[in-house]
């Protein structure tokens, strides 16, 4: 009974250490962001810091603030490339990003 005891609490340790140990990047990056040139601040920090899940999720905030109904008013594609439209950077310049 008592080394059962021991082999829990050896588990608990070690699990808390493992958990411990993993980097908040790593643990809330998602997958990468396909391109790796980016035109844009905001989505180069936010690829940086989340991966593609977290660009999408700052790109739609940024299109509420500002009103934007759709992606595609400046993206010809979405996921995963999300290619600009010829004036999609002029449009999200004119809006004030950077």
């Amino acid at each position: 009974m008592k080394q059962l005891g021991i082999f829990a609490t050896l588990t608990a340790v070690i699990a808390a250490i493992g958990f411990a140990t993993l980097s908040p990047a790593t643990a809330e990056a998602g997958d990468a962001c396909v391109r790796k040139e980016f035109k844009t601040e905001m989505v180069k920090q936010a690829c940086k810091d989340g991966g593609a899940d977290k660009a999408k999720e700052v790109m739609k905030a940024w299109n509420k603030e500002k009103a934007i109904k759709s992606c595609n008013q400046c993206h010809t594609k979405l996921a995963p490339s999300y290619e600009l439209k010829p004036d999609g950077l002029a449009q999200y310049k004119k809006l004030g990003g950077k």
